[in-house]
């Protein structure tokens, strides 16, 4: 294994000890802020292993202007580790640079970057990034929009969803409101039932979803009557609290013997 990778590993294994163990003295953070700016391989990367286990907002900065002087491909892409697990909003310029960077893999860890980071402007560069030619950069950009709550990303998540990126569904889900879900069903016999499930049931459990939503999607579900549809009914309702009586419960409930074995 690369020792880059190795530094990365020894970071994320460290960030998770004791605050007062990986506690680093000022003097510490400005050699290794200093080192970053050398030509030697190995202090860089002994730069960015100690700014990211000290944790500090300082090390944003001089991270970023080190990716932007130039860094080998393995550095490169654990500089921008760093930055992801530093999870500060300052890091947002570097990361949306990064996502039209010329390898596939620095533009996957950038647009994951920005998800965790959550800087301004995040849901504009990940819309971008659903148009990347890479279907990795794709689906993380659709995962990232449905986490980060981007409502605004609806038409072109659907947009996705059209061209098959396997990742638009679940995030469609998570940010719907009643008339995204009436389109969304619209789709409900353009793709194989098994990939559009898992983002049916998250509108079914979404408790800020309007029950009339989801009797939207037990009719139609009803109207299709297929026995994996039966399954997936009968899984989503052995699944709610046993004291649950809500409409949509009931609904399903009432459609599970309608349809066939």
């Amino acid at each position: 294994m690369r020792r880059a990778a190795i530094a990365l590993a020894a970071t994320v294994a460290l960030l998770g000890a004791a605050p007062a163990a990986r506690a680093q003295s000022r003097a510490e953070l400005d050699a290794a802020i200093e080192a970053l700016g050398s030509d030697s391989r190995a202090d860089v990367e002994g730069g960015l292993q100690t700014l990211g286990l000290a944790g500090s907002p300082r090390a944003v900065a001089p991270i970023a202007a080190r990716i932007r002087r130039g860094l080998p491909p393995d550095l490169l892409e654990v500089a921008v580790d760093t930055l992801t697990i530093l999870g500060r909003a300052e890091a947002g310029p570097v990361l949306f640079e990064l996502t039209r960077h010329r390898r596939s893999a620095i533009r996957l860890k950038a647009v994951r970057g920005i998800v965790a980071t959550e800087p301004r402007g995040a849901d504009r560069v990940l819309i971008e990034a659903l148009s990347d030619t890479d279907a990795a950069v794709r689906g993380a950009a659709a995962e990232g929009l449905g986490t980060l709550g981007a409502t605004r990303a609806i038409d072109p998540l659907f947009h996705a969803l059209e061209r098959r990126v396997p990742e638009a569904p679940m995030a469609i889900a998570r940010l719907a409101g009643p008339a995204d879900v009436d389109r969304f069903l619209e789709h409900l016999t353009r793709l194989p039932f098994d990939q559009i499930t898992p983002a049916l049931s998250e509108m079914l459990h979404r408790d800020d979803l309007a029950a009339r939503a989801k009797l939207a999607i037990i009719h139609r579900l009803t109207e299709l009557a297929t026995p994996e549809v039966r399954a997936f009914l009968e899984d989503f309702v052995s699944a709610l609290d046993a004291d649950d009586d809500s409409q949509v419960r009931r609904a399903a409930e009432d459609a599970i013997p309608r349809i066939g074995q």
